[in-house]
């Protein structure tokens, strides 16, 4: 039996958009996203984050930077209950036109061959309707969006 999963975005949707997020003083959670998190969790999805990080390569910060403070995060949603399974993120600008880039699906590709996920149980939560919905509507899944002020 194929996986289902919750595709999360990070920024602006987990946590507060910094932007170009680096210092791991700067996560604020957010509450809602935690609960939706812990609701899936609950009920057998597995939580993949999916991240657009350009800053790595405009040279805002090194992938040893990013990883820190990814490890921070988790670290941090691990203590309120939700437990990620993986993180795959894309340090391309937009003008690389690389394959995974939201709102391409590369990176949802990627994470269904690892984990034999099945994208029609699956879902995928963010707070742009033109990144994570428009990745929805590729691929034909649920999708929600998270609207922040």
């Amino acid at each position: 039996m194929k996986n289902k999963a919750l595709f999360v975005d990070r920024d602006g949707t987990i946590n507060r958009d910094c932007p170009y997020c680096k210092d791991p003083s700067q996560i604020v959670l957010y509450d809602d996203a935690v609960e939706i998190m812990k609701d899936f969790q609950n009920k057998g999805y597995l939580i993949i984050i999916i991240t657009n990080q350009s800053g790595i390569n405009r040279g805002y910060f090194t992938i040893d930077e990013f990883m820190n403070f990814q490890d921070v995060l988790l670290g941090m949603l691990l203590e309120r209950g939700v437990k990620v399974v993986d993180t795959f993120y894309c340090p391309h600008r937009p003008d690389e036109n690389c394959k995974c880039r939201k709102p391409k699906t590369g990176m949802i590709e990627d994470a269904v061959k690892k984990y034999d996920i099945n994208l029609s149980e699956s879902v995928i939560l963010g707070d742009r309707d033109d990144m994570e919905g428009e990745i929805g509507r590729r691929l034909g899944m649920r999708y929600v969006i998270l609207h922040r002020v």
